[in-house]
């Protein structure tokens, strides 16, 4: 099929097809130069022994702390793992395969459930800040403000990380969506 025979509405699914695989594409990239960087951060991190450092300062260690501590290796390589796999599915989406456009809406997907995954970790961190203040501190005038302030600061932190998640939950369903209408399953083989 030539140009000129396409009419203005594939030109249109064509044009959402190539912008989408390429700022996926130029994403994934972005995601596994982050991830790296993480994982180097943690890697450092594991070196100085924070949670050690706090044991031997005296300070409470919230559950949190133990759990990211432990985890904070392999949470980045499965980042990493995952951020490889969507620039895998960006390509097969780019090269018009089918299982890049099934492979990518599964990807919306599971991105827009691991938003709100991560709203919960996000008020566990935010809580496991605030038992590292000593309890004598948070009795004092400066201790009262400090708590309204990490107080103000948790909602506020839920409430932006709902709001995203929600935001890019909506987002993603719209492109699940789009990424299901016959004009642009037909682009794919």
């Amino acid at each position: 099929m030539t140009n000129t025979n396409i009419s203005s509405h594939d030109r249109a699914a064509v044009q959402f097809v190539d912008t989408t695989a390429k700022l996926s594409l130029l994403m994934a990239v972005f995601g596994i130069i982050w991830c790296l960087c993480q994982w180097l951060v943690v890697v450092l991190l594991a070196q100085l022994d924070i949670v050690g450092w706090m044991r031997g300062e005296g300070l409470p260690i919230p559950a949190v702390f133990f759990w990211l501590d432990r985890h904070a290796n392999a949470l980045s390589v499965l980042m990493l793992l995952l951020s490889i796999g969507f620039f895998a599915v960006s390509w097969g989406l780019f090269k018009r395969r089918e299982w890049g456009r099934v492979g990518y809406v599964v990807c919306l997907l599971l991105v827009a459930l691991a938003n709100f995954a991560v709203v919960p970790l996000v008020d566990a961190v935010v809580v496991g800040l605030q038992q590292v203040i000593p309890a004598d501190f948070l009795s004092s005038p400066e201790g009262r403000e400090l708590r309204v302030q990490l107080l103000v600061a948790r909602w506020t932190m839920l409430l932006t990380t709902g709001a995203a998640a929600l935001g890019v939950a909506v987002l993603h369903a719209w492109l699940a969506m789009k990424f299901h209408r016959a004009d642009i399953r037909a682009l794919f083989d």
